[in-house]
C-alpha cells in the first residue's frame, strides 16, 4: 500500500507538470518555481508533504503555490489506493490506473484554464492504445461514435469544446463500447446536476463549464459500477 501511495503521488506530480508545460524543455531541465524560475530541491518535490512543509509557498520567492498541485496529488493517491480495498467492475487495472493518472491532472488544468492541451490528448491516445493492445477497438462502432461526437460539436459548439470531443474520441478507442456509453451518459447527468445546483445559489454563472472533471468522475464511477450498469443495460432498462 505504501508503494502505491508513493507511486501515485509521484505520477500525479509529474503528469500535472507535463499537463501544464509550455515548452518541451520541461522534459530535460530541472523542476523550477512557476514564479521565480529558481530550481527546486528534491525535498521540494515530495508530493503533498512538500506543500505542507513549505506552508504552500515557494522557498525562494515566497509566492503561493497553486493549490491544484497538492490536491491533484492527493486525489490521485486516493484513487490509486481505493482498488486495493474495492474490486473494479471492469477489472482492467492497467486501464484504470492509466485513466486516473492522466484524467485527474487534465481535470485540474481544465478547471483552471477551460482548455485541454493537445499533447495530453495525444499522450492519452497512444499510451492507451499501446497498453490496451487495441483490445477495445471496434472499427465500425468507433467510427460511428466519432462521427456522432463531431456532429454534436457542430450543433453545440458554443457549449462543447473541441478538446472535449477529442478526449471522448480517445476514450471510445481505449474502452469497451458499453463502458464509453455509460461514461458519456453519466458525465452529462453529473454535469447537469452540478449546473442545477450552481444555479440555485448563483444567478450569473460562466456559460463555459469545464467538462473534464465530470468526465473523470463518470469514468471512475463506471469502473466500479460497470457490472451493475451492465445488469441494468442488458436487463432492458436502458
Amino acid at each position: 500500500m505504501l508503494a502505491t501511495i508513493i507511486i501515485g503521488g509521484i505520477i500525479a506530480s509529474f503528469l500535472y507538470a507535463v499537463t501544464s508545460m509550455k515548452s518541451i524543455d520541461f522534459i530535460h531541465r530541472r523542476s523550477q518555481c512557476d514564479s521565480c524560475n529558481e530550481n527546486l530541491k528534491w525535498y521540494h518535490l515530495i508530493p503533498v508533504i512538500s506543500y505542507i512543509f513549505l506552508k504552500g509557498k515557494c522557498s525562494h520567492c515566497k509566492t503561493k503555490i497553486d493549490l491544484s498541485y497538492p490536491l491533484c496529488e492527493l486525489l490521485v493517491i486516493i484513487l490509486f489506493v481505493i482498488p486495493l480495498f474495492l474490486g473494479l467492475g471492469l477489472a482492467d487495472y492497467t486501464l484504470y490506473y492509466l485513466i486516473v493518472a492522466l484524467l485527474i491532472p487534465v481535470s485540474f488544468y481544465d478547471f483552471n484554464t477551460l482548455t485541454i492541451p493537445n499533447h495530453m490528448n495525444l499522450l492519452f491516445l497512444f499510451t492507451g492504445l499501446y497498453l490496451t493492445d487495441l483490445h477495445y477497438i471496434e472499427p465500425i462502432r468507433d467510427i460511428f461514435i466519432v462521427l456522432i461526437l463531431h456532429l454534436i460539436y457542430i450543433l453545440f459548439s458554443e457549449s462543447v469544446g473541441y478538446g472535449d470531443i477529442k478526449l471522448f474520441t480517445v476514450l471510445t478507442l481505449i474502452t469497451p463500447i458499453n463502458f464509453f456509453i455509460y461514461t458519456i451518459l453519466l458525465t452529462y447527468i453529473i454535469g447537469g446536476l452540478f449546473v442545477i445546483f450552481i444555479n440555485l445559489y448563483k444567478e450569473n454563472i460562466n456559460n463555459k463549464i469545464p467538462l473534464v472533471p465530470f468526465i473523470a468522475n463518470a469514468t471512475v464511477l463506471c469502473f466500479f459500477l460497470y457490472e451493475d450498469f451492465n445488469l441494468i443495460y442488458y436487463g432492458g432498462f436502458l
